[in-house]
């Protein structure tokens, strides 16, 4: 997430403020045009200097964050409700469908009414009922990884989902899960260079669905931290594993809000096969979401 930093720090606590009060006015009038210079006098900063704010705050501009917030709430309108796509396209400030579902593609990486299927069959299955399925697979032996994630505590049961993506914006990330306190096993497969590992623990007691979709502050907590990978033949298995120790905090109203359907098919994959009796796939690759 973004840090301020140097002579930033000074009037951090009230710039911070502005930036969260601009985005709490964001999630209430997703159905209107939400220009620059109309948040920036919400703040009230000059433009340029609510832009490089709002930046540091978020790590996402303005526009993207308010892209994003749009098509979280498309998300949850699609789990949640029966309107149409059409409707709920116009509901989060889109005066064309197709421009709503080709954008919803790019961030979701699913077409709407797919993720619709998708998340409702998840709809209801706590994650304390995924725990079983996925305990024992989450480290197969015999099977390359590139690094292991770890939480900075023991004590905090759950599932533990960790997503990486070069940090230079390219188009592929990748998933992993484990339940606590197993750690995630990333892939071999993840290349050489900087990335971003997110994290994300989510509670027991509440469905997949209330925090992969809805959200809700309390169903999960997250972290991030840095990954970089060597220089080297990406496909050998790597000689040495990394480690990643995470820490995880409450989520924030400047955490850019997680879009990717990739966790929630990779947990529908996982269930459906354990509920099967056969083994799910270890960790699932995916075109990342684009503005």
């Amino acid at each position: 997430m973004g840090l301020f930093s140097g002579a930033d720090c000074k009037d951090h606590g009230g710039r911070l403020a502005a930036i969260v009060r601009v985005i709490e006015h964001m999630k209430r009038e997703l159905s209107r045009p939400l220009p620059l210079e109309t948040l920036a006098r919400l703040a009230p900063f000059s433009p340029f200097y609510f832009h490089r704010v709002f930046k540091q705050a978020t790590s996402m501009t303005p526009a993207r964050f308010l892209a994003a917030l749009r098509m979280a709430e498309a998300r949850r309108l699609l789990l949640v409700s029966s309107l149409t796509v059409t409707a709920i396209s116009a509901q989060v400030g889109y005066s064309s469908v197709g421009t709503f579902t080709t954008q919803f593609r790019r961030w979701v990486s699913l077409p709407p009414e797919r993720f619709r299927q998708l998340a409702r069959q998840l709809a209801g299955v706590s994650v304390s009922a995924l725990l079983p399925v996925i305990r024992g697979r989450a480290i197969v032996a015999g099977q390359a990884h590139r690094a292991l994630v770890h939480l900075d505590t023991v004590d905090l049961p759950g599932l533990l989902l960790a997503a990486v993506a070069p940090r230079n914006g390219g188009r592929n990330e990748w998933w992993t899960a484990a339940p606590r306190p197993l750690p995630a096993a990333l892939p071999a497969t993840v290349p050489p260079g900087e990335h971003r590992a997110r994290v994300l623990l989510l509670r027991p007691d509440r469905d997949a669905t209330a925090a992969l979709v809805d959200g809700a502050p309390d169903s999960f907590l997250v972290g991030d931290t840095e990954l970089q990978v060597p220089a080297g033949d990406q496909h050998a298995r790597p000689t040495a594993l990394a480690t990643l120790t995470v820490p995880v905090r409450q989520v924030r109203v400047t955490d850019p809000p997680l879009l990717s359907a990739t966790p929630l098919r990779w947990l529908l994959g996982v269930s459906q096969a354990g509920w099967r009796g056969r083994a799910p796939v270890a960790d699932e690759r995916h075109p990342l979401r684009a503005a």
